[in-house]
């Protein structure tokens, strides 16, 4: 399934007013090397394939999920969403809200928007801070925090 989630978070809609969004773009997450809808290639205790034999897709779910731990305890007044990249038709609209609101031009949009669509991206109000590689999770949650603090 192709989703993008939006996950209820008891403290930010308690009454906080959001102005900040932060998509968090996840590796994908189904129909690697036909496992289908119903499970993952590669699990533990597999008897279809080792646990390695997908480690760094899990790795790098492992790590938008720390990233998103850490923000929502960091921000709970943030719109936090998680994304899927395949969901591109709700994605690129998005983002090209979100930038075109903060007041991005229409070239930066763009770029915004092409960077977005990787797996690993963190778009934070319309802009694309990293895509398809991302450094220490405290450093993605400080630059993060660094540029909700500029508004």
């Amino acid at each position: 399934m192709i989703t993008a989630c939006r996950t209820d978070r008891p403290e930010a809609s308690a009454g906080a007013v959001t102005t900040h969004q932060v998509i968090l773009v996840r590796e994908q997450d189904a129909q690697h090397s036909g496992s289908g809808c119903c499970g993952r290639l590669g699990a533990r205790d597999s008897a279809l394939g080792g646990a390695a034999d997908f480690s760094h897709s899990r790795a790098r779910m492992e790590r938008i999920g720390a990233v998103y731990r850490d923000l929502a305890a960091a921000a709970p007044e943030l719109d936090l969403i998680v994304a899927d990249p395949r969901n591109l038709l709700w994605l690129y609209p998005t983002v090209w809200r979100a930038a075109r609101r903060r007041g991005l031009g229409w070239a930066a949009t763009i770029r915004s928007m092409a960077r977005a669509g990787a797996p690993m991206a963190v778009v934070c109000d319309g802009d694309t801070l990293y895509s398809g590689r991302l450094p220490a999770t405290d450093t993605v949650v400080a630059r993060v925090l660094e540029r909700i603090a500029q508004d």
